[in-house]
């Protein structure tokens, strides 16, 4: 029974997951992809010499990184 509690919960949110406003759909769109912050992640891994143990730490500030900078090339609306 529980598993069924679980899975109609999940549907609902899925339900309010998918936006019907124009600007919703065009910020989501806009957001980094899993393998743009990978791909940056990565980079900054490099730039600290390759050391280990700051990978939440570069995953978090690529995601940053990415978000401001597809934010700032958005064009402006009217």
């Amino acid at each position: 029974m529980d598993g069924a509690i679980t899975d109609t919960g999940t549907r609902k949110a899925r339900r309010r997951a998918e936006p019907n406003d124009p600007a919703a759909v065009q910020a989501i769109a806009n957001l980094p992809t899993h393998d743009d912050i990978a791909r940056r992640a990565y980079e900054l891994y490099l730039e600290r010499g390759g050391q280990d143990g700051a990978d939440v730490d570069d995953w978090l500030r690529a995601e940053q990184e990415l978000a401001i900078s597809r934010q700032s090339t958005r064009p402006f609306e009217s």
